[in-house]
């Protein structure tokens, strides 16, 4: 029996530091204006990312004060969970052997694999992989396994779960898919840093991973982008360092013209004041009746674009067409308030709920994944992999994790699941 204690987590991961330091550094990064591309003033920035930062730091100051009274004000004592993880670990395989059938139906649905499409110079790309609607679900599926993995990894030290994990990455590259080997490589580092004692020899780690992750993303960012030249299309200026590799200017890029859409969009188009926020809530609709119910441009999520070459424009692009900068901030506060109440929760299933949400907050710098069906499906896996009753499988005593956990906090009785 291992106790694990998930509700002090470090400062590193709040909601407040991350969105702090994220938006810090783009505003940072865009002042250096190291791209033609980049219109606007610093002040211009600081103007925008200010409706963004200051909501949310807001409504996360308010919630921890109204913690921390309710907590004064009604005290408990801590609760303890069983966690079983050989029960866990049958609903993990047989959640992989459905991603199999899954994906080898997309497989053949879509005539082969991204990567072979490139190296035979095909007219297809990774865009026409996968089942549209399904295709997020089935991502979901895999990345809610991995990281349930990568956790039973961490407590009990088994390299055998380690396999998913590194399945997902590789699996990554064959459908060139960076978001997917992006977002599962944050919820991991999410899950290490809550699960583990954050010493200086791990943040060495992290910089060189995300370092290492960086050439990476560079040489994945070339393999799509095939015979163009990539320093063409985003116009690196006089002061930009040309001896830098590949990967610096695609992150680079890719940082700073979300934001550099988004003030040309609300500067060049006014928002339609609409309280019903249509195209924020487009986003919860499948791909395939999206178009039909909300329209195309509701459906792209915003086409005000300095340059089609790069079309995204932040997670508030959206917000701010439905009811402008009052509907930024809202939904700032809102996404604050959902990472707030899981980063008080305490057990297993809520830890990685809570690796889901910052993933999908540091990704606000791109698009609005809070309201991604594959978002709230590897929600939805998640509460299925640790549902109490639910039995997938017969039992068995060969193969499987032997013990349990125990959960302890503030929490733990209600947040552990599987815990009879």
């Amino acid at each position: 029996m291992r106790d694990l204690q998930f509700n002090k987590r470090t400062m590193l991961l709040h909601p407040a530091v991350v969105f702090s330091c994220i938006w810090f550094a783009v505003a940072f990064l865009y002042a250096l204006h190291l791209s033609r591309l980049l219109l606007y003033t610093t002040d211009q920035v600081i103007e925008v990312t200010s409706y963004i930062w200051i909501p949310f730091f807001s409504a996360v100051t308010l919630y921890a004060i109204f913690h921390h009274f309710t907590k004064w004000a009604y005290p408990s004592q801590p609760r303890v969970e069983k966690l079983k993880l050989d029960l866990l670990e049958r609903r993990l395989s047989i959640g992989f052997r459905i991603w199999v059938l899954l994906s080898t139906a997309e497989i053949i649905a879509s005539g082969g694999l991204p990567i072979i499409w490139l190296f035979q110079h095909s007219t297809k790309t990774y865009m026409d992989f996968g089942v549209p609607s399904l295709h997020g679900v089935v991502n979901a599926l895999l990345i809610s396994i991995a990281v349930c993995r990568f956790a039973i990894y961490l407590i009990t030290r088994q390299r055998k779960h380690l396999r998913i994990p590194i399945f997902l990455i590789i699996w990554s590259v064959l459908v060139v898919a960076r978001s997917l080997m992006f977002g599962s490589l944050l919820e991991f580092a999410v899950v290490f840093l809550s699960i583990k004692k954050v010493r200086p020899v791990t943040i060495v780690r992290i910089v060189s991973g995300a370092l290492i992750f960086i050439l990476f993303f560079g040489f994945v960012g070339d393999l799509r982008q095939g015979s163009i030249d990539f320093k063409g299309i985003a116009q690196p200026t006089e002061r930009y360092p040309d001896w830098l590799p590949s990967g610096v200017l695609w992150v680079y890029i890719y940082v700073t013209t979300p934001i550099n859409n988004l003030i040309y969009a609300t500067e060049s188009s006014p928002s339609a004041n609409n309280a019903l926020f249509p195209n924020t809530l487009s986003n919860l609709v499948p791909t395939v009746v999206r178009k039909i119910i909300f329209g195309p441009e509701a459906s792209e999520g915003g086409s005000d674009l300095v340059t089609a070459s790069f079309n995204v424009s932040t997670a508030y692009i959206n917000p701010y067409q439905d009811y402008g900068m009052f509907g930024i901030a809202l939904y700032s506060m809102l996404t604050a308030l959902a990472c707030q109440f899981f980063w008080y929760r305490a057990g297993l299933r809520d830890l990685l709920i809570f690796a889901v949400l910052m993933q999908c907050l540091i990704f606000t710098v791109f698009s609005n994944l809070f309201f991604l069906p594959p978002e709230i499906a590897q929600v939805l896996w998640l509460f299925c992999f640790f549902m109490p009753k639910l039995r997938l499988g017969r039992r068995s005593n060969s193969g499987g994790i032997s013990g349990s956990v125990r959960i302890l906090g503030e929490y733990g009785a209600n947040a552990a699941g599987l815990g009879r």
